[in-house]
């Protein structure tokens, strides 16, 4: 059996879907996610201290804050139009997901390109370069940065990860590197 939540409408012709950039996501819990959900009218102060994240741009694109519900997937999009609560909402089920999946397939580019042209192991990446490349906005606890560093935690080929102001510093396992700088390469026959 597959379950899921939905959101049914009575006799339209047709569904009225907004484009929609996902612009920053807060994480929640079971609790938190039920508590939010059970009170959307009620004011926020995620949200009232995130709402330039929501807004409509000039395509007509919905830029919307979305609360993530870590453990069941589901996710609430919100754009609340300059207010300290959810005025305009769309339920996404299993958001989660395609939220990971975008994330790692992110992180493999980031890898590739890391690994593929440092040849002493040191690579370093800025937010703005994510943002212009991959199309994903780190800010300071907007979510998006948290769920990118967890992924990138997980990833065998890192020896170490620091995290700047402005950007990640990774430092590759030499294994991984298609190129290795002779330096390298002596320590590792040491």
């Amino acid at each position: 059996m597959l379950r899921t939540k939905g959101f049914f409408e009575r006799k339209i012709n047709k569904f009225n879907l907004n484009d929609c950039i996902i612009e920053g996501i807060e994480l929640m819990n079971q609790e938190e996610f039920e508590k939010f959900s059970m009170g959307l009218l009620k004011g926020r102060d995620f949200i009232k201290d995130r709402q330039d994240e929501m807004y409509i741009d000039s395509a007509g694109q919905v830029h919307g804050l979305l609360a993530l519900n870590m453990d069941s997937g589901d996710g609430i999009l919100i754009d609340s139009q300059g207010f300290d609560y959810a005025r305009y909402t769309a339920f996404l089920p299993n958001i989660k997901s395609y939220i990971d999946n975008h994330i790692a397939m992110v992180v493999d580019k980031m890898i590739e390109e890391a690994t593929e042209n440092s040849s002493n192991g040191s690579w370093v990446i800025y937010f703005d370069e994510i943002e212009e490349n991959h199309g994903l906005v780190i800010n300071e606890n907007n979510g998006i940065g948290t769920m990118l560093l967890a992924e990138l935690e997980g990833r065998e080929e890192l020896a170490e990860l620091e995290i700047g102001d402005d950007c990640f510093d990774m430092m590759f396992y030499s294994e991984h590197l298609s190129i290795i700088d002779d330096g390298i390469e002596q320590n590792m026959k040491m």
